[in-house]
Formats: C-alpha cells, sequence, structure tokens
C-alpha cells in the first residue's frame, strides 16, 4: 500500500486490528525488518510497517530531507490513516525521529531499539575529521580537482558512501543532530531495548537516555551489538511480546 505526501510514494504495510503500532526502521534498511515480529504483534495491535522516504519501497524525496522532515512524514501519514496515540517503535535512526516525534505529539508508548540521537565525538573521530577538512582546503587552495574528488567520494561511513547524492546529503543533515536535550521533554512511558555491543551508538547512549526520559526502563541485551532484533531473536521477542502483552504461542 502506498501514502503520498511531499509527491512522493511512501511505501507501507498493515495488518492486525486493535490499538495502533508504528515501526519506523533503522537508516539503510525498511520496514520489512520487522515483518516477522509485526505478524506477531497483530493477533491483538493494529500494525504498521512503514518504509521512510529513500528506503525500502519509498520513492526518495525530491530534495534532502532533514529530521523535522521524517518527522512531519510520520505526522502526516498518522493523519492520513486516522491513527490514534499509536505506540511507536523506533530502531536507530528511526528511533530518533521517533524522540522527537513524541515530544510534539501525542504518542501512548515509545519504544526505542539502540536509538540514534546522541552525538558524540571521541578524539579519533575529531582527528579524522580535521585531517579531512585540512585536505580539502589545501585540495581547493592548489585546484587538485582530481584528488579533490577521489577524497570526497571515499570519505564517510558506508551508509554514506552507498547512498545516491540526495540521500547523501539527507545523511549529514540528520546524522549531526544531537537530541539530549529533547529526552526530557518526552512524557510517554518508555522502553529502551539496547544491545550491549554495539558500537554505532553504544550502551552509554541508553544509560543517558534513561536517565532524561522519567517514565523510562531499560532491558540490555548481553550478546547483541546493534540489531538486538537479530542477533538475539528469541530474547528480543519474548521481552517486546510480555510488555505489550501478547501471547508467545
Amino acid at each position: 500500500m502506498y501514502f503520498t505526501f511531499d509527491k512522493i510514494n511512501i511505501n507501507y504495510q498493515h495488518f492486525g486490528q486493535g490499538e495502533p503500532i508504528l515501526f519506523l526502521h533503522g537508516w539503510g534498511t525498511n520496514g520489512t525488518h520487522f515483518l516477522d515480529i509485526g505478524e506477531k504483534l497483530s493477533q491483538k495491535y493494529s500494525v504498521y510497517l512503514l518504509d521512510l522516504p529513500g528506503f525500502g519501497n519509498s520513492e526518495e524525496p525530491h530534495n534532502a530531507y532533514t529530521l523535522d522532515n521524517y518527522v512531519t512524514v510520520v505526522e502526516k501519514f498518522i493523519k492520513e490513516l486516522n491513527i490514534k496515540d499509536p505506540i511507536i517503535i523506533g530502531h536507530s535512526f528511526g528511533g530518533r525521529i521517533g524522540i522527537r516525534y513524541s515530544t510534539k505529539f501525542d504518542v501512548k508508548k515509545l519504544i526505542l531499539i539502540d536509538s540514534a540521537g546522541i552525538k558524540r565525538q571521541t578524539l579519533k573521530t575529531k582527528i579524522k575529521i580535521y585531517k579531512y577538512k585540512l585536505k580539502k582546503k589545501i585540495f581547493i587552495k592548489t585546484r587538485a580537482i582530481n584528488k579533490l574528488e577521489k577524497l570526497i567520494e571515499t570519505s564517510g561511513s558506508s551508509d554514506y558512501l552507498s547512498a545516491t547524492p540526495i540521500m547523501k546529503k539527507t545523511l549529514s543533515n540528520v546524522v549531526g543532530v544531537n537530541q539530549k536535550h529533547e529526552l526530557k521533554k518526552i512524557k510517554c512511558e518508555t522502553l529502551l531495548l539496547w544491545g550491549k555491543l554495539d558500537t554505532i551508538t553504544p550502551y552509554k547512549d541508553a544509560l543517558l537516555i534513561k536517565k532524561r526520559i522519567k517514565n523510562s526502563g531499560l532491558v540490555a541485551f548481553d550478546d547483541s551489538q546493534h540489531f538486538p532484533y537479530l542477533e538475539e531473536p528469541t530474547k528480543f521477542k519474548k521481552v517486546l511480546l510480555n510488555y505489550l502483552k501478547v501471547s508467545e504461542e
């Protein structure tokens, strides 16, 4: 099924009846990552799996998006489908969207899985950025166009390097946003599900988020990195179904 917004077609799946649950996937993935757990939850809930613009079967935005653009997409989707007070489950980038959405609109519960949103820079990262900027400045000054193009093409994370030009700019727009000060604005009940071995959004981010969101709880996955729902699927399913009071059978 498709929902049209900003002249782009946005894909989603919907199944089940009951209170609404909206899944927001991470960067580089899509709604099908949660198909299995979504079908289980549909015993009791009305489940929506959304492909965010630029991912899955949804079209790319025509211009680079910001975090607020993605929040607006979610807002319009919820309004268009007449969804009331949803439970939002967001992984990584989807968690980032869920955090900001929850500070602006009514959400019954928020579930964050290894969520992005806390900006940290190690000394190693700062040195890497400094070297990149220095080389870029030198290549521009000396008009070394080939070297400049190669530097730009080969610098950045794997997500950045594999993205289209519009999504590269979109990633640049959202990755630097520090949402630390937004967390205290979240009033809904919040559950954090986090891989203890995560190196992308480290476990210390979970501890900080829990401290700042008053009505929150945390479940750690000792053997997981950034994708506990894939790395420890049995435990993940058990925890989530128990929290949402859905039978495991």
